[in-house]
């Protein structure tokens, strides 16, 4: 019997796939650490500090309540992997998916006969993703996934970056993300993709004791 070997677990080594994530060995390495597949290169992801989590997480049951006070459906995800391409697997801090994109990803599991033991990224494209923008990696969600994001065709990104306090909200209008609202400190925003959803920035910054 021929013996399957996996192949070395190194981030910055090349011709990485999704394919390769179905390795047992693989996978395991993979969930140890934060990675992304990026142009087919594994890559390690800078680690999430106290003070970048923290206003995330309260963003993120900002938006449950509101979805939750309007019945609208759908389901807030963090730390999932989405597989825009075969060579390109990014692992967003949060995502929005509706309830018709949550029964279509069920649908595309079935079809490809993927079990709760397999691996298994965000297969439908989100309505919203949202990055938490760290310190001295600020050209990573700028530039790069942004540019990723659009040619996902993913209607909706949102920029929260902690350190400077503020959240910018972007919309893809014409293959491009164009800013509809963006704001800092203890403002107060409104963005389009919720219906009367009021974001008070203040709230998201530090805790209550």
């Amino acid at each position: 019997m021929t013996q399957i070997v996996s192949r070395k677990f190194e981030p910055g080594t090349t011709g990485w796939s999704i394919e390769d994530l179905n390795d047992p060995q693989i996978r395991r390495a993979w969930s140890n650490g934060r990675f992304e597949i990026v142009e087919g290169v594994l890559t390690m992801m800078a680690p999430q500090g106290l003070h970048t989590v923290g206003p995330l997480g309260r963003l993120r049951r900002l938006i449950e309540r509101h979805l939750d006070a309007k019945a609208q459906g759908g389901e807030m995800i963090t730390e999932v992997d989405v597989e825009l391409r075969n060579n390109r697997i990014v692992r967003p801090d949060m995502m929005f998916l509706t309830a018709d994109q949550l029964r279509r990803q069920q649908t595309l599991e079935d079809e490809r006969g993927i079990t709760a033991e397999d691996y298994c990224p965000i297969l439908v494209t989100p309505t919203l993703i949202v990055e938490s923008v760290s310190l001295t990696h600020e050209d990573h969600d700028w530039i790069t996934k942004r540019a990723w994001y659009a040619e996902a065709e993913i209607p909706h990104y949102w920029l929260l970056t902690a350190h400077e306090r503020r959240l910018d909200c972007l919309e893809l209008k014409g293959g491009q993300y164009i800013q509809t609202v963006t704001g800092r400190d203890e403002q107060v925003l409104s963005p389009p993709l919720f219906s009367v959803l009021e974001i008070e920035l203040g709230s998201l910054w530090a805790a209550k004791l």
